[in-house]
C-alpha cells in the first residue's frame, strides 16, 4: 500500500503583521500570505491573480514566526488543515496550512562591495 502525503510549498508575502496568541495548547502564530500569479494569454493580454493563505504556527517555530511583519516575502511548508465551522446553520469548510519550516525570502540586489570582493580573484602569496 502506498503513503500519501499532505505537503503543501508557498511562496508569498504577508498581509499583515503575524499575530501571536495564546492558547490552553500552547502559543500559536496566525498570519496571511498573498501568492501572486501573473501571466499573458495567447492574445497578449496581461492577467494577474492574488490567492490569499491563512497560515497557522505551533510550538518552536512560532517564537520565529511571531517576528513576520507585513509585505515580507516568505516560503511556507506544511501542511493542509481541513476545518469545519457553522454559521447561520449551514456547516461551512475551510482549509490553512499547519507551518512546519518558513524561510523569509532576500530579493535585494547585492551591493557593489559584496560583487567586487566576490569577483576579484585571491592574491598569490610571494
Amino acid at each position: 500500500m502506498s503513503s500519501y502525503k499532505n505537503n503543501v510549498h508557498l511562496e508569498g508575502n504577508l498581509g499583515k503583521d503575524a499575530e501571536k496568541k495564546s492558547t490552553p495548547n500552547g502559543d500559536v502564530v496566525n498570519f496571511s500570505i498573498a501568492v501572486n500569479e501573473q501571466w499573458e494569454d495567447k492574445d497578449g493580454a496581461e492577467h494577474k491573480n492574488t490567492d490569499w493563505f491563512q497560515i497557522q504556527v505551533w510550538g518552536p517555530l512560532a517564537k520565529f514566526a511571531a517576528t513576520l511583519k507585513a509585505r515580507t516575502p516568505i516560503i511556507v511548508e506544511g501542511k493542509i488543515k481541513p476545518e469545519t465551522y457553522t454559521a447561520d446553520g449551514v456547516e461551512h469548510k475551510t482549509f490553512s496550512v499547519k507551518a512546519d519550516y518558513i524561510r523569509k525570502i532576500d530579493y535585494s540586489a547585492p551591493n557593489e562591495d559584496s560583487e567586487s570582493k566576490a569577483a576579484k580573484p585571491a592574491k598569490k602569496a610571494k
